[in-house]
């Protein structure tokens, strides 16, 4: 029973430490993988503690036992029985039709130890404590062999254990799986974020080059996107919608802009939202020419990393193509030998 309640305090802690940041959040899949861990772990806990509840095993009985004879035939159950109070031995107990005739045969096979030997025995007068009894229906266990007091327990089921053990490490393993999603999709989107920069500081260069407002800037991108937004959603517009949706809202435009910058989280887009709050605070005029500047650099950083992913594509063909090349050297060099030496 200790054992499912220690899974429920590791469980708690485990939850606290996540709700008050001392385990990070984003790194072990966030709400959704927090949930499915305490689902998939209380839930496993539980039916553990119901089948460890539900079961007698570990029970000592000092007065004899008695089992209800089963149907289909005999059967074997294992109990540890304590001859005066002596260390408890593992002790077979079959329940057969013919006890005394099947208990002799393994004494002529082989020399037994001193502990096999008193098994037997124990068998043997069990056996005829049970031919005295003559109970059709139930197989005793007697309280007494001679003038010795026997104790008899059955071994603790730990089925409820293991299941709550395998539920807890089938929820890390969740957890894991959904931190690794996690990381994934943030990798994700953080390419998506740095391929999409060139053209959205380009296409709001051009339109503050035009004589439009930033805001007016951001709500033309962003009625643009809605059109498109249903067939390829990509995360920086969704965020230019976001800072429309707060500027009609009511939140100030700095505040808006700022925001927008930390929810993208990268470099380029907080430069973008510097410049931005910038051209609030001292009305700078040169702000299409910073734009512009940023544009070219943007297009720039874009072209290395177009390469950089080209060169990562050809080391990740090399394993393949050489692969395929000795596949083909097998298949010239194969018969050359089998040619070569069947002709010897």
């Amino acid at each position: 029973m200790w054992i499912h309640i220690v899974v429920f305090v590791i469980i708690l802690a485990i939850y606290a430490g996540w709700k008050r940041g001392w385990i990070p959040k984003e790194g072990i899949g966030g709400k959704e993988g927090m949930k499915l861990f305490l689902l998939v772990a209380a839930l496993g806990n539980i039916l553990g503690l119901l089948l460890s509840a539900g079961s007698e095993n570990g029970k000592v009985y000092t007065q004899g036992y008695r089992l209800k004879k089963e149907e289909t035939g005999a059967y074997e159950q294992e109990f540890l029985v304590s001859v005066d109070g002596e260390k408890a031995g593992t002790l077979y107990v079959q329940i057969p039709e013919k006890e005394l005739e099947e208990s002799k045969e393994p004494q002529e096979s082989r020399k037994l130890t001193e502990e096999e030997k008193r098994q037997l025995e124990l068998k043997d007068a069990i056996a005829r404590y049970n031919q005295k009894k003559n109970d059709p229906d139930y197989y005793y266990l007697p309280e007494s062999w001679d003038g010795k007091r026997l104790e008899w327990e059955k071994p603790k089921d730990t089925t409820g254990a293991l299941i709550s053990g395998l539920f807890f490490l089938s929820a890390l393993l969740i957890l894991i799986m959904k931190g690794r999603e996690e990381e994934v999709k943030i990798q994700k989107r953080y390419e998506e974020l740095l391929m999409d920069y060139p053209g959205l500081i380009m296409k709001f260069t051009l339109l503050v080059q035009a004589g439009m407002t930033a805001r007016k800037a951001f709500e033309k991108i962003s009625l643009d996107y809605k059109r498109k937004k249903k067939v390829r959603p990509r995360f920086a517009y969704d965020q230019i919608l976001s800072v429309c949706y707060e500027m009609d809202s009511g939140v100030s435009e700095m505040e808006a802009y700022r925001r927008f910058g930390e929810r993208c989280g990268q470099v380029k887009y907080k430069t973008l939202a510097t410049l931005l709050i910038q051209n609030l605070q001292k009305g700078s005029r040169h702000l299409s020419d910073m734009l512009e500047k940023e544009s070219v650099e943007a297009w720039e950083e874009r072209k290395r990393k177009a390469r950089v992913l080209g060169e990562a594509a050809a080391t990740k063909l090399l394993v393949p193509m050489i692969m395929m090349l000795l596949v083909v050297m097998a298949l010239i060099m194969i018969p050359a030998f089998l040619s070569f030496y069947g002709g010897i």
